[in-house]
């Protein structure tokens, strides 16, 4: 079975400080629906420890991103996009 690989962005909540735009990769369809995304999410932030990151899943002209609460950027987690 070949894995499919989606990467995702994740935008800080409230835009405090150290927080950035961070993409993730997850192995789900290009296509997946939200909910989806978001149960992958969530497995994706519990495999590091860290509990309630995700704040709401949506959809922009770029494609699926994530609202992640700003206390899960006290972890080392995801690819800041510069």
């Amino acid at each position: 079975m070949k894995k499919t690989a989606l990467m995702l962005r994740c935008v800080p909540r409230c835009g405090y400080d150290n927080t950035e735009v961070r993409m993730v990769d997850l192995d789900l369809a290009p296509t997946a629906e939200p909910e989806d995304v978001r149960h992958a999410l969530t497995l994706y932030f519990a495999t590091r420890g860290i509990s309630d990151a995700i704040y709401d899943v949506a959809l922009d002209d770029d494609g699926l991103f994530a609202i992640i609460n700003d206390e899960a950027y006290e972890r080392r987690w995801g690819t800041p996009l510069l």
